[in-house]
């Protein structure tokens, strides 16, 4: 093994095939029973077949973004992962951390994208599931400055004994120098990963992370779950649970994952944009081969920064795992906390603009030329105790870092 860091970035985590129908419907609709009706022929247009999650999303789009980086997942020897593997190396090339595992399934999602309606997915984890410390290649980890890990809660080796297969590569991958940044999702709450106790388990993980980008949602389910199911359980009408989370809410989760032992925490709040909270330059002093360019700038940090302004809205799918490959991105191309946030919401906006998660990116240099010409951000109002507008970011009153020059 090398200890030259070579690579910018690896993804690794969780890899599927996305399967995309389009449905032909004009306008939108106000129940899903309306278009799904048992026993009806529903005529149906292309259907977009695309390697998917988070390994893929948010991997390739980093690498779009001109970033030297790497993959690192499973599939099967099976007709889909002979297809993800074709479809990384017609559009990407190869990839040196993909393993294939005889006999076992390829993970895949079904997103059902109805005019009107919020998303939801069919998925198959497959050889997810079996993901642990071996699979991982280690040489891959160590010539990296950062190893961003997606989506352990939809991978049963990684979430089980508390975590603690994932807890082994998160410890391995900070006694490489690399820095850690995590990605969650809420899993199936009927489901084995949905009976575990995920606080106990990211007691563990946290602390291991340097940075935390999950979704408000995600922070909830996992550190309040009694809380979150009760407000999901009382939902209106095409209401999420994030239309019932108050900033102060948001900001109190920041706040918890901070405490519990990151360095970095952007929530994804879909709509309403991105939340950042971050440490002390104690703390992000040791965040790892990636680091902080400037200290001023990333400690003590609160701010809120809205959406930019779709030039059309297709569809949300891969959009959070988009907004983390834009902060990352310009992360390590040692940028201000302002400036990673601004390229977050750039690619996450672009990307609500296509049915997958990948053919928006056009580069790092169209999304520069998109936020200099003075793209305009959604109108987001913030009326809560001690939040101000300032700059184009709303500030909270946690904020005391230094702006950038």
């Amino acid at each position: 093994m090398t200890n030259e860091k070579d690579l910018e970035i690896v993804a690794a985590g969780h890899t599927c095939l996305d399967l995309i129908p389009a449905f032909t419907i004009e306008g939108t609709v106000d129940k899903m029973t309306d278009v799904l009706v048992p026993g009806k022929m529903i005529n149906m247009g292309k259907c977009v077949v695309v390697g998917g999650g988070p390994v893929t999303n948010a991997g390739v789009s980093i690498r779009r973004l001109g970033v030297k980086t790497e993959l690192i997942g499973k599939i099967a020897d099976d007709d889909f992962g002979k297809q993800i593997l074709s479809w990384y190396e017609e559009k990407e090339g190869h990839f040196e951390g993909i393993r294939v595992a005889k006999g076992e399934s390829t993970s895949y999602t079904i997103a059902i994208c109805i005019p009107g309606i919020d998303r939801f997915y069919l998925h198959h984890c497959g050889a997810n599931d079996t993901f642990g410390y071996d699979d991982m290649d280690f040489d891959i980890v160590r010539r990296s400055k950062l190893m961003l890990f997606g989506y352990p809660p939809w991978m049963n080796k990684l979430y089980s004994n508390t975590g603690a297969e994932l807890t082994r590569i998160l410890k391995k991958t900070k006694e490489l120098g690399t820095t850690t940044a995590l990605d969650l999702s809420i899993p199936d709450v009927n489901s084995v990963a949905g009976q575990v106790d995920w606080k106990a388990i990211l007691n563990d993980w946290i602390p291991l992370t340097d940075i935390m980008v999950p979704s408000a949602e995600e922070v909830f389910f996992f550190l309040y779950k009694d809380k979150f199911l009760d407000v999901k359980a009382n939902l209106g009408p095409k209401e999420g649970v994030l239309d019932h989370m108050t900033v102060e809410d948001i900001s109190n989760l920041g706040k918890d994952i901070l405490d519990m032992g990151t360095a970095i925490a952007m929530v994804k709040c879909g709509h309403r944009g991105l939340y950042v909270r971050t440490g002390d330059k104690d703390r992000l002093s040791k965040l790892g081969a990636a680091g902080c360019s400037d200290l001023e700038n990333w400690a003590n940090r609160e701010l809120w920064f809205p959406v930019y302004e779709e030039e059309k809205f297709v569809g949300a799918l891969g959009s959070g795992d988009s907004a983390i490959a834009g902060f990352l991105s310009a992360f390590v191309r040692s940028l201000t906390i302002e400036s990673c946030l601004r390229y977050a919401n750039a690619a996450g906006s672009m990307n609500v603009t296509v049915p997958d998660g990948l053919t928006w990116n056009k580069g790092f240099d169209d999304l520069t030329k998109r936020i200099q010409v003075g793209w305009k951000t959604k109108e987001l109002q913030i009326n809560e105790n001690g939040w101000k507008f300032e700059r184009g970011f709303w500030v909270g009153p946690n904020n005391s870092g230094k702006w950038e020059s």
